[in-house]
């Protein structure tokens, strides 16, 4: 490290791990540099000379290199403006080997080095590299049995109902590592559980929740920063309900131990909670018998990420059930909604055909015997069968062996899986063969709210739409009652008699190729009486007719 010519400039870094003490006169880090520059001047013979800047680190843990100090003088290092790193001892700039790489070759960049004022190395030789990667390991090998002792005071204190620190939980404050329950926030969290069993679903508190103003609780850390009081989200009311801390235990990972404070809500009513939760909680989980399975939970996404969960509503007594966005993990854009039936359906349909294709078969047996090539065969065709008719826990089970993952956006639903599933199930070695599948979508509006829809299979035939046929009878009634209506009967019909039948009236006047479309069952799937009798926009070229609601051009 000789440097004739010039002094070698020398630039004292300190670290202490906690806060604690940081506010005296004189603390550890004081101690530190006094030290360090008490070695630097013992140097000055050798030109060594101490830099005025403080590289102070207190209260940064040395198991990482995010400390502002460090990263300070790494950056004065890089700019040549540092020629020796001086340090009371080597844990002070690192306890990890990897950063400790780091920093070296930050230092050799500019030819630099550092000193630990009380473990005499020097960096420039082999040998003292050695050295410190020992004494570096070991440092390592003492933060690491550290971690471990503090996991298991952990669990011991847990294991005797301790509050053993983290967020506190509604209800409770925290004192002297004693959660103190808080009235007004007890009573809020019975509040919170007594309502979740009136209401119909989590979604449902939120919004109750949102609507009378109840937040989350209010928090100011040690630097005064304060956090919380905003409304709940689906997953903090049900981390709240699932929470046995208000039954007075502790839970630690997935054990719960009595705890030693006070409970806010009664076993009757926590059970409770409890059991209807479960009865909500979706298949893959542990819905019972009586839930309708749903094939693609947890597999299906939209194109911002967003996991697509089911949901269903009621309408005249029937169930409607789609895959809709989590508006919780994004609300910046509408959730996509689709069928759920029909997007199960033209999953099943896409994956089954693309199984059953020849070519797609002869291309996954490509360099098989004929043993193996027919065994290949009999199972594809098997799997096929599972997919496209079997009973929904067996498909879903499939599905999750082709490792099945759905990307929705507005226009398409896109599938993949890995085909070499297929190999495996019939015993050969196999190496991944993603495949991806496209189910075209159509983005329709119904009233305020937009829609996916899904177009069928071309060739399939749509079943005759008695609502849509209803329709068109009521049309042509309304046409010949307005045709049969003189000057003075239409003058005395109440006017929104008479705007009923003009609207209704307005549809027996369709492209002839629509109206039979609609009596034979072939239009799109996506043509609905609401939406069809809700269009204010409806063309009066035939042509243009078509083209609105989906019809072939040549129909």
């Amino acid at each position: 490290m000789p440097r004739q010519g010039r002094p070698i400039r020398c630039a004292v870094y300190t670290r202490k791990s906690t806060d604690e003490g940081l506010d005296k006169a004189f603390n550890s880090l004081d101690a530190q540099r006094e030290a360090c520059a008490a070695y630097v001047m013992s140097q000055q013979h050798e030109g060594w000379v101490l830099l005025p800047d403080l590289y102070d680190d207190g209260g940064f843990s040395g198991g990482s290199m995010d400390r502002p100090a460090l990263q300070q003088l790494l950056a004065d290092v890089k700019a040549g403006r540092i020629d020796v790193v001086v340090v009371y001892k080597i844990d002070r700039l690192t306890r990890s080997l990897a950063d400790f790489a780091k920093i070296v070759d930050i230092l050799d960049e500019t030819d630099a080095s550092f000193v630990s004022v009380t473990q005499a190395f020097s960096t420039t030789t082999s040998m003292g590299r050695l050295t410190l990667n020992v004494l570096l390991s070991f440092a390592q090998f003492e933060r690491e049995v550290g971690a471990e002792r503090i996991r298991d005071k952990v669990a011991a204190s847990k294991a005797k109902g301790m509050w053993m620190g983290g967020g506190v939980p509604l209800g409770y404050e925290a004192k002297d590592r004693k959660l103190i329950v808080v009235p007004q926030e007890a009573a809020t969290v019975r509040l919170i559980m007594e309502r979740y069993l009136e209401v119909s679903s989590i979604r449902s508190l939120v919004h109750q929740l949102e609507a009378e103003g109840i937040v989350s609780k209010r928090r100011t850390s040690r630097s005064g920063r304060t956090s919380g009081g905003h409304p709940f989200r689906r997953g903090a009311l049900l981390w709240l309900l699932r929470n046995p801390i208000y039954l007075g235990k502790i839970r630690h990972k997935d054990k719960v131990y009595p705890g030693q404070h006070e409970a806010i809500v009664s076993s009757e009513l926590f059970d409770a909670v409890q059991d209807k939760l479960a009865s909500q909680a979706s298949e893959g989980s542990s819905g019972g018998p009586h839930r309708r399975v749903a094939l693609l939970a947890g597999m299906i996404r939209d194109d911002r990420g967003r996991a697509m969960s089911p949901v269903h509503t009621r309408n005249h007594g029937r169930r409607y059930t789609y895959y809709a966005s989590n508006m919780n993990d994004d609300q910046g854009a509408p959730a996509l909604r689709l069928p759920a039936g029909e997007l199960e359906m033209a999953t099943r349909q896409a994956i089954a055909q693309w199984i059953e294709s020849p070519a797609n078969l002869a291309s996954l047996a490509s360099g098989l015997d004929a043993d193996e090539k027919q065994r290949l065969f009999n199972t594809a065709s098997g799997i096929a069968r599972t997919v496209s008719s079997a009973p929904i826990i067996e498909a879903r089970t499939q599905f999750k062996l082709l490792k099945l993952q759905l990307t929705v956006s507005s226009e398409a639903a896109k599938v993949s899986f890995d085909a070499s599933a297929l190999q495996s199930a019939a015993g050969l070695n196999a190496e991944p063969q993603p495949v991806e599948l496209v189910i075209p979508t159509l983005h329709r509006s119904y009233g305020h709210e937009a829609r996916l829809r899904l177009e069928p299979p071309a060739g399939t035939t749509t079943a005759t739409d008695r609502a849509l046929v209803e329709l068109m009878g009521r049309a042509i009634a309304a046409r010949d009652e307005l045709l049969a209506m003189n000057e003075a009967e239409a003058t005395a019909t109440p006017t929104t008699r008479l705007r009923h039948l003009q609207r209704l009236a307005r549809l027996a006047y369709l492209d002839p190729a629509i109206i039979r479309s609609i009596l034979d069952g072939s239009q799109p799937r996506a043509m609905q009486a609401r939406e069809l009798w809700r269009m204010a926009d409806l063309p009066l070229s035939w042509a243009d007719q078509r083209a609105q609601l989906g019809l072939a051009s040549d129909s």
